[in-house]
């Protein structure tokens, strides 16, 4: 099979251009990881949910490569007609270390609503809360936590804690600035799931520039 038949099976094929992204990501080098851009590109140009597998593989290595998949998931979810999604929402922050090499250093845990009804949106934040102490590194969701379990160790790591801010409004997770696009995706879909739940049919979804310090 030559280089435009492997193409053309792949393409027709989204699941297994995402699996062979996966597998180069996790064996090769760092300089070889770039060879996972091709299957990850054409598996998303077959599935569109497949970045955020894509931003999870690299993650999983440190990989400042998430970054750019991670704002292709958040974009994904971005509803031009109501809830709109800022590809930066959530965003990775990668750190360079060394020339054209880029760690993924942290995670900004922020959610800021800009909408035309704040006091409706911070009802929806705080009715968001509970849920999201229970959404996992995996992006899955847990089973009800007791107070004082949230966090590490165990088979899963969950938000450590959940604040509201309500001047802005805004709502943060403490992850300790863990790296976790599942995880990611999910709390983007719980937020916007109880926006919608309140009423608010158009909102816009940011993470501000300036972070909160990581505790």
């Amino acid at each position: 099979m030559d280089r435009e038949q492997w193409m053309t099976a792949l393409g027709n094929d989204p699941q297994a251009a995402l699996e062979l992204g996966c597998r180069i990501v996790a064996t090769a080098g760092v300089d070889e990881r770039r060879h996972a851009e091709i299957p990850f590109t054409i598996a998303r140009d077959g599935d569109r949910t497949t970045v955020w597998h894509a931003a999870e593989a690299y993650a999983q290595e440190a990989d400042g490569r998430a970054a750019r998949w991670m704002a292709e998931g958040a974009a994904s979810l971005s509803d031009p007609d109501g809830i709109v999604v800022d590809h930066l929402t959530l965003p990775i922050r990668s750190m360079e270390y060394d020339t054209d090499r880029w760690i993924a250093d942290h995670q900004d845990w922020r959610i800021a609503v800009q909408c035309a009804d704040p006091a409706r949106a911070i009802g929806a934040l705080h009715a968001a809360e509970p849920r999201l102490y229970r959404v996992a590194n995996d992006g899955s969701m847990q089973p009800d936590i007791p107070c004082g379990l949230t966090g590490p160790p165990g088979p899963w790591y969950t938000p450590n804690g959940v604040s509201v801010d309500e001047g802005s409004p805004l709502i943060w997770l403490d992850c300790k600035g863990g790296v976790f696009p599942l995880m990611a995706r999910t709390v983007l879909e719980i937020v916007i799931e109880e926006l919608l739940a309140a009423g608010i049919t158009r909102a816009e979804l940011t993470t501000p520039a300036v972070e909160k310090p990581l505790l």
